[in-house]
């Protein structure tokens, strides 16, 4: 990794968790002219719409970024990579949902706390508190990873280009012609492996350890569950805590993780 990603890992990151989303990158609708080629009767996942909406756009930012390379030279990662990590990252502000759903879970303003979740656009059905708690802890260890763990992971591995089709790939579940679950899946597997890896620091190592070994070989297990699952192993908890306990402990696991990304891109760097 060259110091210039790494220069651009951290600003998009503190763009991102100091002044939130925003911004053309976040609301001008670019990928219009893309999905005007699919039709109004297509719906469902099919080899088309994923060379439309993913494949083809990111074709279009690689050629944008080789453009712009033979022009700026290296400078290109600081500017068009900053850029791409930024936009990857997503249109929710992350620190400020989980600060509104905690505020209202504090006082037990349950009904106040699943409407945060529902207005990020996520299910808040559940049947009793304690299964609210799991809904919870689903929504926002998904939000977490998608936001911020798996661009990072994307745009170390295949930098700009890959955290830019990574945002892509969610960005057609908001679509009648969604990536298959099993290839949302695939995308997500390594990033949310080494997550819940980083969980295994700071909370219960062997149950964390345990429970990726026996749930995180496999592509079947939907994402949400394991890493719902991954942060009750990893946190404990009195039998009677409240969703609020609950979930500030989850955030509180989640922000360590983050800081430990960020030591490890560090010392990558460095070697």
């Amino acid at each position: 990794m060259s110091y210039l990603a790494f220069l651009s890992f951290i600003v998009a990151t503190g763009l991102y968790w100091l002044m939130g989303p925003g911004g053309p990158l976040h609301s001008f609708d670019f990928l219009s002219v893309f999905r005007s080629q699919i039709s109004e009767e297509e719906a469902g996942s099919s080899t088309r719409s994923a060379l439309i909406l993913v494949v083809a756009p990111s074709v279009v930012f690689a050629l944008v970024y080789i453009l712009v390379e033979s022009v700026f030279g290296s400078a290109v990662m600081l500017l068009l990579g900053t850029a791409a990590l930024f936009f990857a990252f997503g249109r929710e502000d992350f620190p400020t949902l989980t600060q509104r759903f905690l505020a209202r879970a504090r006082v037990g303003d349950y009904e106040g706390a699943a409407m945060v979740i529902e207005s990020a656009g996520g299910d808040s059905a559940a049947d009793d508190v304690d299964d609210f708690g799991d809904v919870a802890a689903s929504f926002f260890s998904v939000m977490a990873l998608q936001r911020w763990f798996g661009p990072v992971i994307y745009f170390l591995l295949l930098g700009p280009i890959g955290a830019v089709a990574y945002r892509l790939a969610h960005l057609t579940q908001e679509t009648k012609t969604p990536l298959s679950d099993s290839l949302m899946r695939l995308l997500e597997w390594l990033p949310s492996r080494l997550l819940v890896l980083s969980f295994s620091v700071f909370g219960d190592f062997d149950k964390s350890i345990e429970h990726l070994t026996d749930k995180g070989m496999t592509l079947d297990v939907d994402t949400g569950d394991f890493l719902e699952d991954a942060t009750d192993a990893a946190v404990t908890l009195k039998a009677d805590a409240s969703v609020y306990d609950r979930l500030s402990a989850v955030f509180h696991l989640l922000e360590r993780s983050f800081l430990l990304w960020l030591g490890a891109v560090a010392l990558l760097v460095l070697i």
